[in-house]
C-alpha cells in the first residue's frame, strides 16, 4: 500500500480499510482497555518512591537500583518492536493474555526476592505487560474506523493518565505501611485480577491475519515509507519528547529558580498531567466530528504557544510557580488533543499491520524520549535551567507543529 493509500484510509470517510473488519460490538470493553493499559503505567512508576529502600535493603548503590527503571524503559521499547508483528499475525488477545499472566508471576517473584540480581531480571521482564496498551490501541482500530478510533482511544488515554496521578501515591502509602515489597504484591493481585478479566471477556478484534510471517513482513515497505506513519508518529514523539523533557529538568528549575520543595513539586507534576487528562476527555468528544488532522495540528499549536508564553514571561521578568506550571499543563491539554488522533492516524496506514505500527511507534517515542532526555540533561549543565529549558521545549514544539502540519495536509482531514 502506497503513501496515498495511507492517506485515504486515514481519512475514515470511505469503505472499511480491510475487508470483515469488525464492527465495535466485538470490540474489549472500554474499562478492559482502560486497565490492561493503566497497569502497564502503574508498574512503572508504582514503586519510584521505595526506590531508594529497595537499594538499601539489597546493598546496592542508588545508581544500580535506577536500572529498574531505565533497563525498564529500554526492555519495553524493544517488545514493543516484538509484540506488535506477533499480535498482528497471531491476534491480540493471546498476546495480551500472556503479557498480564506473565506479569502476575514476575511481580511475585519480584516481591519475594532475596538477591538484586533475582529482583532486577524480574523487573526488567516485568515489561511485557507494555503489551496491554500496545493491544489496546490495535484492537481499538480493528474495530473502528480511524475518526472514531481516535475518540475511544481517548477515553483509553484518560485511564493510562490517572497511573502517573496515583500511583506514586499509592506506592509510597504501601511501602511506609507494609514496606516496599508490598507493593509488588498489590501489582501481582492487579495482574492476576487482569488475567482471569481478560480471559473471560477480551474478544479477539484481528480478523485480517497474515496468511504466515513472511507474508506479513513482505508488506512492512508499506509501513516504514509511509510518510503518514512518520508524520503521525512525529506528532507523538515532539509531544511526548517534550514531556520527557520537562521532567527531567523541572526538578533543577524547581531548585535553583522557583525555589519550591519536593512535594510541591510533585503536586505540581500531577496539574500537568491532570491537563493532559481533560485534553483526552476533549478529544473523545469532539475528534470523530473534527478529523485526525485537525486534531494533531491544533494540539501541537496550543503546545507551541503555551511554551512560547511560558519563554516569554520568563523574558519579561514574570516568572514563577503558577505562570511556569499553569502553562506546563496546558502543554499537557495540548498532548491529549493530538495524541489519540496521532496513535489512530498511524495504525491506519495498513489496518493488517495496526499492531506493528503501534508498537514501532512505541519504541520510537521511548528511544526519542530517552535520546532528547540526554541531550537536555547536558544543556542543563550549563546554567540558567529555566531559560535552557524552555527553549529546548520550544525546538521540539516548533518540530511538533511541522509533523503535525504533514499530518493535516498528508491525512486529508
Amino acid at each position: 500500500m502506497g503513501a496515498r493509500a495511507g492517506c485515504e484510509n486515514a481519512h475514515g470517510d470511505g469503505a472499511p480499510a480491510a475487508a470483515g473488519r469488525s464492527t465495535v460490538s466485538r470490540a474489549p470493553s472500554l474499562a478492559l482497555l482502560m486497565a490492561v493499559s493503566g497497569l502497564s503505567v502503574l508498574s512503572l512508576n508504582m514503586f519510584l518512591p521505595a526506590l531508594a529502600v529497595i537499594a538499601r535493603d539489597f546493598g546496592v548503590s542508588y545508581a544500580t537500583a535506577s536500572w529498574a527503571i531505565s533497563g525498564y524503559l529500554a526492555v519495553t521499547a524493544g517488545l514493543q518492536l516484538l509484540l506488535g508483528p506477533v499480535s498482528d499475525r497471531v491476534g491480540r488477545r493471546p498476546i495480551v493474555l500472556f503479557a498480564v499472566a506473565a506479569f502476575t508471576v514476575l511481580s511475585v517473584i519480584c516481591a519475594v526476592a532475596e538477591s538484586f540480581a533475582v529482583f532486577l531480571t524480574a523487573r526488567l521482564l516485568q515489561g511485557v505487560v507494555i503489551a496491554g496498551s500496545t493491544m489496546a490501541l490495535a484492537a481499538v482500530r480493528d474495530t473502528e474506523e480511524p475518526r472514531a478510533a481516535a475518540r475511544r482511544i481517548s477515553w483509553v488515554a484518560m485511564g493510562m493518565a490517572i497511573g502517573p496521578m496515583v500511583g506514586p501515591m499509592i506506592g509510597g502509602v504501601l511501602d511506609e505501611a507494609f514496606g516496599w515489597r508490598s507493593i509488588f504484591w498489590a501489582l501481582a493481585g492487579a495482574g492476576a485480577i487482569l488475567t482471569g478479566l481478560v480471559g473471560l471477556s477480551w474478544r479477539e478484534t484481528n480478523f485480517a491475519r497474515s496468511a504466515s510471517f513472511s507474508a506479513q513482513f513482505r508488506s512492512y515497505p508499506a509501513l516504514v515509507t509511509s510518510p503518514v506513519f512518520w508524520s503521525f508518529s512525529g506528532v507523538i514523539i515532539t509531544g511526548v519528547g517534550c514531556f520527557f523533557v520537562f521532567i527531567s529538568g523541572a526538578p533543577l528549575v524547581a531548585e535553583r529558580v522557583l525555589e519550591i520543595n519536593s512535594a510541591q513539586l510533585g503536586l505540581a507534576i500531577g496539574i500537568i498531567t491532570m491537563g493532559f487528562f481533560v485534553g483526552n476527555g476533549v478529544s473523545g468528544r469532539v475528534a470523530e466530528r473534527v478529523g485526525l488532522g485537525r486534531m494533531v495540528l491544533v494540539g501541537r499549536v496550543i503546545q507551541l504557544a503555551a511554551i512560547t508564553l511560558n519563554l516569554a514571561l520568563l523574558a519579561a521578568g514574570f516568572f514563577n510557580p503558577l505562570t511556569f506550571f499553569g502553562l506546563m499543563a496546558l502543554v499537557g491539554f495540548g498532548n491529549g488533543i493530538a495524541n489519540p488522533s496521532a496513535h489512530a492516524g498511524l495504525m491506519s496506514v495498513d489496518p493488517k499491520l495496526a499492531g506493528s505500527a503501534a508498537g514501532l511507534s512505541g519504541a520510537l517515542v521511548l528511544a526519542f524520549g530517552a535520546l532528547f532526555t540526554a541531550i537536555s540533561a547536558r544543556l542543563l549543565e550549563g546554567g540558567a535551567p529555566a531559560t535552557t529549558l524552555l527553549v529546548t521545549l520550544l525546538v521540539i514544539s516548533i518540530a511538533g507543529v511541522g509533523t503535525a502540519y504533514a499530518a493535516f495536509k498528508l491525512s486529508r482531514t
